[in-house]
């Protein structure tokens, strides 16, 4: 039997709101891993090491996970499979271990190899669709791209830079974070 329009209108809803919420909190206490620990500083810090905007940002940005629910329905014509609750906690669970790794004192290249064995086993694990691979790839280049620009308009700095104002591993964050957001989404969304 398929759901009613209002109890799909509602599960979107829900899952934008849960999401927004949890990058506001999570998403700006992972953050602070990264303020805490000397790997970024922000140019006016209001309370905890960061800007008032971020947690604004972060709620947008693991908004973002919705993308995949969006382009299942408009390249797929179908919902989202829902993934297990297993599978959505290991996403979750690896983006943030993704978090505390890009702390830990270790050469950037093998910082970046770590995020990338993570990515991978997330992406096999809870995902492995060509649209999700599709996903995380925009979004290892599209959120190092804005994290520049902000860098650029003096928001914020990374201490510790590989190239263009930006750690070496940043890309494979990105990807790690779209595994555990993307698979999150699809779980709240899907009936």
């Amino acid at each position: 039997m398929e759901p009613s329009p209002s109890r799909s209108v509602f599960r979107w809803r829900r899952a934008f709101v849960v999401l927004l919420l949890l990058g506001a909190t999570l998403g700006a206490a992972l953050d602070g891993i990264h303020t805490h620990f000397g790997a970024t500083r922000y140019a006016n810090p209001l309370v905890l090491r960061m800007a008032w905007w971020v947690p604004l940002l972060f709620g947008g940005a693991f908004c973002i996970g919705l993308l995949r629910p969006v382009l299942d329905l408009r390249l797929r014509g179908e919902p989202s499979s829902r993934p297990t609750l297993a599978q959505t906690v290991l996403g979750m669970a690896l983006f943030v271990l993704a978090y505390f790794l890009t702390v830990v004192p270790l050469p950037w290249p093998l910082v970046s190899a770590l995020l990338a064995a993570i990515f991978l086993f997330g992406w096999w694990r809870c995902d492995g669709s060509r649209v999700g691979l599709m996903i995380a790839l925009g979004a290892a280049i599209g959120g190092p791209l804005f994290e520049l620009f902000l860098i650029l308009n003096g928001a914020f700095l990374h201490l510790h830079v590989a190239y263009l104002h930006l750690p070496g591993w940043l890309p494979f964050l990105y990807l790690c974070a779209a595994v555990g957001l993307t698979t999150l989404a699809r779980f709240l969304v899907a009936a």
